[in-house]
């Protein structure tokens, strides 16, 4: 029996209204899809992507591939989950895997991918709307234009990685930004205007270009903030 076909399909940002046709229509002629998962409690599963997919009602199959975001032995957690989704391949089945943003922009996906080509896979990705990109739209202000540059930081290893990159006439997008505290206090003394992001797309979103709004506020993981030029 031939090897089915492996497709990534992107979700897009949080609203399940803003994945493409193209990914809809995949999932909907998969034999099985794969999900994300950062883990499993008390039957529960803990996954964004799970979140969008089940609101796209769509009748295929799926199930969870356990990915803890954060912690060590991640590439032993990639490789167990690449495991999974060829075994399923070996038996003829077309698998797609979702991840929401897009599927090769910081995405689980990425990893399997290259796992995937390893191992002579069929492949195909359909893009999808990055969680930035969403932002943009949300505060109704070009990301960036003309010929200024745009940089994205994931992850940022302190506030000095960030002071030194808005040296630079670039607009700033910072990713996971929960890594580090007191951004209010770093945004005041920067007096640059920003729009700050959590969960978009989602009934919990929230969003401010105010600075004071962040005093008291708990960044979550899911959120980001443009910094612009």
């Amino acid at each position: 029996m031939s090897l089915g076909k492996l497709i990534g399909v992107a979700l897009g940002p949080g609203d399940p209204e803003l994945i493409t046709l193209k990914g809809l229509k995949a999932l909907q002629n998969a034999d099985l899809i794969f999900y994300p998962a950062s883990s499993i409690k008390e039957w529960k599963v803990i996954s964004f992507s799970y979140d969008i997919l089940k609101q796209l009602n769509v009748e295929t199959e799926s199930l969870p591939l356990v990915i803890p975001m954060t912690g060590k032995n991640r590439e032993m957690h990639y490789q167990k989950a690449f495991d999974e989704i060829h075994e399923e391949l070996k038996k003829g089945k077309n698998v797609a895997v979702v991840s929401e943003g897009d599927a090769l922009f910081y995405s689980t996906f990425g990893y399997i991918l290259k796992m995937a080509q390893e191992a002579n896979v069929d492949c195909k990705v359909i893009p999808g709307i990055p969680a930035f990109i969403a932002t943009g739209a949300e505060g109704e202000k070009p990301v960036t234009e003309g010929n200024q540059a745009l940089k994205v930081i994931a992850r940022p290893n302190g506030f000095e990685e960030i002071e030194e990159a808005l040296k630079e006439n670039q607009t700033l997008v910072v990713m996971k930004m929960s890594v580090l505290d007191n951004w209010s206090d770093f945004l005041e003394k920067q007096n640059r205007s920003f729009f700050y992001i959590e969960r978009v797309g989602t009934p919990q979103q929230y969003s401010t270009s105010d600075v004071q709004d962040l005093k008291l506020r708990t960044i979550p993981y899911f959120s980001l903030i443009i910094i612009y030029a």
